[in-house]
């Protein structure tokens, strides 16, 4: 580049800098906070609320919403938070210390004492009638579970909970292993209560185990009925297994994880997503699988994009279930690490499609060179493996050999859907909740399902769907700066979303309308809120106000889109703004402007780097404006209007005056910016003046006190 096109290219980034400068509105994406206390952080914004005891990596929560409580594991603490201000909430008095009880030998295992060796929580359970709290920690590599009260005091030696006190094959050895647990109450041998867990039951993470605890009788302490697990060493039941979920659905517990593939038969290996299920009636065999599941089953979970080579989101990383809807289950993918491509898919299961996998054909290997097909129907024992029967221990021996080396199905779990409800290159997601919402549209009723999703990059997608199929996304939330999106709940009594990090817990509402949209085109998208246009604000959706979220309706917001007016000096270079900034879920998106001309009529506007640019706020740049730039620029996102813009050039101000009165108007406004410039100099050498003369006699006063010093020595 010549030293011309140098020195043009720099005054075009100068002046659109300057531009830029002049127009700028800050749009309410990034958050910032600042410490109150020593003890809990909080955001300086009314509507994000935080709390923070420092680095102790929060990973489990457990809401109790009839006690208007967020129950929190870390690392060697349990809190107790406030759910309608978790600011409110203190590191001590909320708190309950578990620390390891072995750190020595765990670091004379080879592990590190700051992390590993510490007592991890990773399983919080309501027990029995919901005011005892079950917890289970990794205790320094030597896993151990204990009951306490919801106020987060310790039981009595009276009230001894039998079965408690070792928690190996309950929660992880390693804190950063996932894990899974939920307590059942009802269908259990006995009508006893049980957890149902599945975790790493070895310090070598060899023995991946889905495993019910022994059944007690609570009010006698006797034990009823033996441990039941999946076969030890197995990898055709259970290989380098990551659990992600499970779940209590009628006579069954079903678990959600990641494993390596034992039917993929390619070059190399691959990590396949799978649902398990257990009879919960389960007792196992009367001498074949007499430790072991007798009715254990499982299938692989399809999440793809379908297409003549269908593309798979192999690895499952969460998964939801709406409370008092047992009926779906949605979950969060990603590619794997051999397909050569980062991203992330969310698909919905229904509970039927996941019983029809279940009731399809069986998938064997006969011998461990052949490829791996489907079982013939008539080989298929009777009565069926894997079904639920009054008593697995009068099974007869084919059936249970028959599950002990036919665990997995032929057919995968198909996805709602002919695509996933949301798929997206270069994000990995860690973690998935969902909210149904129904708006009423003056007698029309529609529901959205709501995902919101976290990420390895502290963000929160909110994704919405309607039905018919259509999906997109509404708002990205920068939650949790730039750590890692650990755990999420919501409450839907709140309307409060809760995301947890190795830092912090930040608290954010579902309707957020007001603080999160200033412009008509973004609030009528999102399903809780709508535009009142009255006074030009977002509000929580009522009748009455514009509300678009399936996008059906391009003109919404035309009527209150403002038509600003801008004027401009022959020669002058101007900035239009399409957003302040532009929002997360629209970057994607692409914004298009048009220019109504008197020459040229409406057209739409080409970019170039001569005159006319675009920001990457997608706002337009016109370059030595002249009189064939007037009229009306508008900018629409899609088919939406979201800017308007009339720009009125004065020509007439760089002409040569030809009247005495014009000379002595130009001179007037000449002398009045020279004044406003002289006054800013005196002004500016006053308080240079002041700073020297703060910093002399500051130089003084010291000289004077080390004289003073030195005298007294």
């Amino acid at each position: 580049m010549g030293v011309l096109g140098q020195w043009a290219a720099g005054l075009v980034w100068v002046v659109l800098a300057s531009a830029l400068a002049d127009s700028w509105t800050a749009y309410q994406e990034q958050p910032c906070c600042r410490p109150v206390t020593h003890h809990r952080i909080r955001h300086h914004r009314d509507h994000i609320r935080e709390f923070s005891c420092g680095n102790l990596f929060y990973r489990t929560l457990y809401m109790n919403e009839e006690r208007n409580t967020l129950y929190v594991g870390a690392m060697d603490r349990i809190f107790k938070l406030n759910m309608s201000d978790i600011s409110q909430s203190h590191c001590e008095r909320d708190a309950l210390l578990l620390e390891a009880s072995n750190v020595a030998r765990c670091v004379s295992k080879g592990k590190s004492e700051p992390f590993e060796c510490r007592n991890h929580i990773r399983v919080l359970q309501p027990l029995g009638d919901g005011e005892r709290l079950y917890v289970c920690g990794t205790n320094a590599h030597s896993p151990k579970d204990f009951v306490v009260y919801l106020n987060l005091t310790h039981l009595p030696r009276h009230e001894y909970v039998p079965g408690v006190g070792l928690g190996v094959a309950k929660c992880p050895y390693d804190p950063a292993d996932n894990s899974t647990a939920v307590w059942v109450t009802q269908g259990n041998p006995g009508g006893l209560p049980a957890l149902y867990a599945g975790t790493n039951a070895e310090f070598t993470k060899a023995d991946p185990v889905i495993f019910r605890n022994d059944l007690f009788d609570f009010r006698t302490g006797q034990k009823r009925f033996n441990f039941k697990r999946t076969l030890k060493y197995d990898s055709k039941w259970l290989d380098k297994t990551n659990f992600v979920g499970s779940f209590d659905v009628g006579e069954y517990v079903l678990f959600f994880f990641r494993e390596t593939a034992v039917e993929f038969m390619n070059c190399g290996k691959a990590v396949y997503s799978r649902v398990a299920r257990v009879c919960k009636h389960d007792t196992g065999g009367k001498h074949i699988l007499s430790q072991n599941w007798a009715t254990y089953l499982k299938a692989r979970l399809n999440c793809s994009i379908p297409g003549e080579f269908p593309f798979y989101f192999d690895e499952i990383q969460s998964v939801y279930q709406m409370p008092g809807d047992p009926s779906r289950f949605y979950a969060a993918f990603t590619t794997g690490a051999s397909d050569g491509l980062i991203g992330s898919a969310i698909c919905t299961y229904t509970m039927e499609d996941i019983q029809e996998a279940f009731a399809g054909r069986f998938k064997e290997q006969a011998t461990s060179s052949s490829a791996w097909l489907p079982v013939l129907r008539a080989r298929v024992p009777s009565p069926r493996p894997g079904t639920c029967v009054n008593s697995t221990e009068a099974l007869p021996d084919n059936v249970l050999n028959f599950i002990r080396s036919h665990p997995l199905m032929d057919s995968a779990v198909r996805h709602e859907g002919d695509t996933p409800a949301f798929y997206k290159r270069d994000l990995v997601l860690t973690t998935l909740v969902v909210d149904r919402q129904f708006v009423d549209m003056l007698g029309d009723d529609i529901t959205y399902t709501v995902f919101y999703a976290g990420t390895s990059q502290g963000e929160v997608y909110k994704i919405v769907q309607w039905t018919g199929g259509g999906s997109r996304v509404a708002d990205v939330w920068r939650a949790a700066g730039d750590e890692p999106v650990r755990a999420l709940a919501i409450s839907r009594q709140l309307h409060e979303l809760y995301l947890a990090t190795d830092n912090r817990l930040r608290q954010l509402p579902l309707r957020a309308c007001a603080h999160r949209y200033d412009s008509c085109m973004r609030c009528v998208l999102d399903p809780y809120c709508g535009w009142d246009k009255e006074v030009g604000a977002c509000r929580p959706y009522a009748p009455g106000l514009l509300h678009d979220a399936t996008n059906s309706t391009p003109s919404i917001c035309e009527a209150s889109a403002p038509l600003k007016t801008v004027r401009a000096g022959y020669g002058q270079s101007i900035h239009l703004a399409a957003f302040g900034k532009t929002p997360e879920a629209l970057k994607d998106q692409h914004v298009t402007w048009y220019h109504h001309s008197r020459e040229k009529g409406r057209y739409k506007i080409i970019y170039n780097w001569e005159r006319v640019l675009q920001t990457s706020e997608r706002g337009l740049v016109l370059l030595s404006v002249s009189d064939s730039d007037r009229g009306r620029y508008e900018c629409y996102y899609g088919p939406t209007l979201i800017a308007s813009y009339n720009l009125d050039i004065d020509i007439h101000r760089c002409t040569q005056p030809n009247k005495s009165q014009e000379y002595k108007q130009v001179y007037s406004d000449w002398c009045h910016e020279f004044e406003k410039y002289k006054s800013a100099m005196k002004a500016w050498e006053s308080r240079q003046l002041q700073c020297s003369k703060n910093t002399n006699a500051s130089s003084q006063q010291n000289s004077m006190s080390n004289e003073i010093v030195a005298s007294l020595r």
